[in-house]
């Protein structure tokens, strides 16, 4: 693989930052499934409003969810490609077992 131009490494680094979270990778994965609104996510994912809030803002801010505002509900969405790519990348390496417990040990 050819070496990546700096911009591309920094856009890189910046979506790895935002999903080297995981409660905020759980939260993608949900919004890829559905929308939904600030308290089924926060119960889903099992966050106050408050913490739940923090990560839709960095979210939002990278680009990652979108909002809608019906009333007074405001519902989040995935609809990134590139955060459906990386989920289902992370179910191909992680599905087995034998896999995660080597990245565990180190062997």
């Amino acid at each position: 693989m050819r070496a990546m131009k700096n911009i591309l490494t920094e856009q890189a680094a910046a979506f790895l930052a935002l999903t080297a979270n995981s409660k905020r990778l759980e939260i993608l994965s949900l919004l890829m499934r559905e929308e939904l609104s600030v308290n089924t996510l926060a119960s889903l994912v099992g966050l106050s409003q408050s913490a739940l809030s923090q990560h839709l803002a960095k979210l939002r801010c990278g680009g990652l969810v979108e909002t809608r505002r019906e009333r007074q509900t405001i519902y989040y969405s995935c609809n990134c490609r590139s955060v459906e790519r990386l989920l289902c990348l992370m179910e191909d390496l992680f599905a087995d077992r034998k896999a995660v417990r080597s990245l565990d040990t180190g062997t």
